[in-house]
């Protein structure tokens, strides 16, 4: 008993994420589509749930986010014709911009020069050109024109919310925009897979892969704004080995003496 009374919320989070991506990716290969689609569902109240029993406030930009990322799941699952399905793809893409909104006041006081610029237009033409890729490889499949309209408003959103991660990360490197750059990562895997699923070729492994990830982002998500809330005044600057390697100042501060034999 005391040692289940010692687990952190974060370890009982991660372990029932852990469970609902393992349930999902079974029935996913036993061909199931109503529990895949439930877990997708009820992932962010699992998040939201875990959340407010540790913190009794979340600013509104983020609650919205929340809420419009589960009626566009809601939508999805209980589906009753096209005009559900493109409303959930609208509200994912209402979802993205606000977290575009997120990242657009850190960038006011942001310059950037020289390697810094070419990468960041480097990262936008390459994402525009794998979508431009993907959209020639699929145009043929799409069921009308506004379905087409909406997949690429989805998929500049994306490369608009990948471009401000990259570029809040390389002029800040805190822990909060590594989260937030992993979180776009998977965000932008998990819908590449989707797109790849739905217009191109269906194979069950990109499936499991695109709700793991898509689980994970939502994970992420919540990380970042339990962060922002509980870590406001913290920017202290990591990369990204020091972001999966957690350390301290006195392991930071040992030195090691090397003595040579003669």
């Amino acid at each position: 008993m005391k040692n289940a009374l010692t687990l952190k919320p974060n370890f009982i989070l991660v372990a029932t994420l852990a469970v609902v991506i393992l349930c999902s990716g079974i029935a996913t290969y036993f061909g199931s589509v109503l529990v895949p689609q439930t877990v997708k569902l009820i992932t962010i109240t699992i998040l939201l749930t875990f959340y407010f029993c540790q913190l009794n406030k979340m600013a509104n930009i983020f609650l919205t986010t929340f809420i419009i990322f589960f009626i566009a799941d809601a939508f999805s699952v209980f589906s009753f014709g096209e005009v559900m399905v493109k409303a959930s793809k609208g509200l994912y893409i209402t979802g993205y911009i606000l977290l575009v909104f997120v990242l657009l006041g850190k960038l006011k006081k942001i310059k950037f020069h020289g390697f810094t610029s070419l990468y960041l237009i480097f990262v936008v033409l390459l994402n525009a050109y794998f979508l431009y890729v993907l959209y020639g490889a699929a145009k043929d499949n799409f069921v009308d024109q506004t379905n087409m309209i909406l997949y690429i408003l989805h998929g500049v959103t994306l490369i608009a919310l990948m471009y401000f991660a990259f570029a809040v990360y390389l002029s800040k490197e805190t822990g909060q925009s590594i989260t937030y750059l992993l979180m776009v990562f998977c965000f932008v895997f998990s819908d590449v897979l989707h797109f790849i699923n739905t217009l191109y070729i269906y194979y069950w492994l990109f499936e499991v892969f695109e709700r793991t990830l898509h689980i994970l982002s939502l994970y992420l998500l919540f990380k970042y704004v339990y962060d922002h809330h509980t870590l406001a005044n913290k920017e202290q600057r990591m990369n990204f080995s020091e972001y999966f390697i957690s350390t301290s100042q006195q392991l930071k501060d040992i030195h090691v003496e090397h003595t040579v034999e003669s």
